[in-house]
Formats: structure tokens, C-alpha cells, sequence
């Protein structure tokens, strides 16, 4: 009898002893293996394509909302539906000039290597930078040395060069 009401669609008659329907599930009351699943199904969304003018006039309009006090900055991002981080994210590449209309195809493209570029170029600016202090060091300390001796100053680049040619020649004989 419980079978053949399970199979007719029968479940409120089919009780015992005040207990569930047997086979069938409590949430559906459908029979067990047979209910259709309870979960909303995700929608995948399409993520959506910021253009760089958007970024930039969101940018702006963070930077102006944070010299008006930054109280409605959180407001502002949630009608937007963006992040706070990115938005630094947005900015940090604006101030460095990534955020441009060439670069907003193929997500970051060589920014990395750019960046690491940028490094690399600054330690050698430093480099060059401390050798140029070292050598005006040692230029006006051979200044100062040519005053004490009473060496002319005034000597021309070719009497120089002459001399140190002499030098040269001197210790190679």
C-alpha cells in the first residue's frame, strides 16, 4: 500500500504512527532521489568592461570627495559597485601612466616589466648621480692642490693632454 500511494502521488495518506511519510524527504515531500534541487541556481554575470574615461572620472571624483571631507567616499563606491582597493589600484597606474587608452587592452600588459624597467633606470640614475659627486670631490681637491703648489690653473686642455702623453711614455720605457 505504501508503495503504490508513493507512486500515485499519494503522500499526506501515507502515515504511521504519526511519522514522516516513508521515502519521502521532508523538505519537498517529494519521494527520496526525485525532488528537484532547492538551490537558485548561480548566474554567471558578465564581468563588466570599465572604460578609461570611467576609471579616471571616478578617480577624480574620490579625489574630490576626500578634500570635501571623504565622509560620503563608501556611499559614492557602493552606487558605483566598486572597491575601494581598486580604486587605488586605478590610481596608483594613472599617477604612473599606465592607466592610458594604448594600455587598456590585454589585461596589464607588461606593466610588470615596466615597473621593474623604471627600478632598474632609478639605481642607475643613483649610481651615475654618486660617481659625479665623488669625481667634483676629487676635482676640487685637485684645486686646491694645484693653489698650494702654485701650479697654473689657466693651462690649456692640450698642454694637459700632452703632459699626461709624456707621463705614459716615461713609465713605459
Amino acid at each position: 500500500m505504501l508503495n503504490s500511494n508513493l507512486e500515485q502521488g499519494n503522500y499526506s495518506t501515507v502515515t504511521t504512527g504519526g511519522r514522516r511519510p516513508e521515502g519521502v524527504t521532508v523538505e519537498s515531500g517529494s519521494p527520496v532521489g526525485s525532488h528537484p534541487s532547492n538551490e537558485v541556481p548561480a548566474k554567471k554575470g558578465k564581468r563588466r568592461k570599465l572604460t578609461v574615461a570611467y576609471k579616471i572620472r571616478v578617480i577624480e571624483t574620490v579625489k574630490s570627495l576626500k578634500s570635501e571631507g571623504g565622509t560620503s567616499i563608501g556611499s559614492y563606491l557602493r552606487k558605483e559597485g566598486l572597491y575601494y582597493s581598486t580604486i587605488r589600484k586605478w590610481q596608483e597606474k594613472y599617477e604612473l601612466g599606465g592607466l592610458s587608452g594604448a594600455n587598456n587592452k590585454g589585461k596589464g600588459k607588461n606593466t610588470s616589466a615596466l615597473h621593474l624597467e623604471i627600478k632598474k633606470l632609478r639605481r642607475q640614475l643613483e649610481s651615475t648621480e654618486k660617481k659625479l659627486k665623488k669625481t667634483e670631490l676629487i676635482v676640487e681637491i685637485q684645486k686646491k692642490i694645484s693653489l698650494l703648489l702654485g701650479i697654473d690653473q689657466s693651462s690649456s686642455d692640450d698642454e694637459i693632454y700632452n703632459l699626461k702623453l709624456s707621463n705614459k711614455r716615461r713609465k713605459s720605457e
